[in-house]
């Protein structure tokens, strides 16, 4: 029986490996594919940008129909 992982379940990938698209929650952090308007919020990824911290809302793929949560 094979299992399949949904985009909600992966861990969120260290910030240095986000792309920009990623950072600016345009694009899944699991996948990498753009995100429709019913993403999942999965949390906030902080980047230093010399002395100063920034910190990015990242999303995932929302479940996709008939899965449950």
């Amino acid at each position: 029986m094979a299992t399949t992982t949904h985009c909600q379940d992966v861990p969120v990938p260290p910030t240095g490996r986000l792309s920009t698209e990623q950072l600016q929650g345009r694009a899944c952090v699991a996948c990498g594919e753009s995100l429709p308007a019913a993403r999942v919020h999965r949390g906030v990824a902080l980047v230093h940008d010399g002395g100063y911290p920034l910190d990015f809302d990242v999303y995932s793929c929302p479940p996709t129909t008939g899965d449950t949560a």
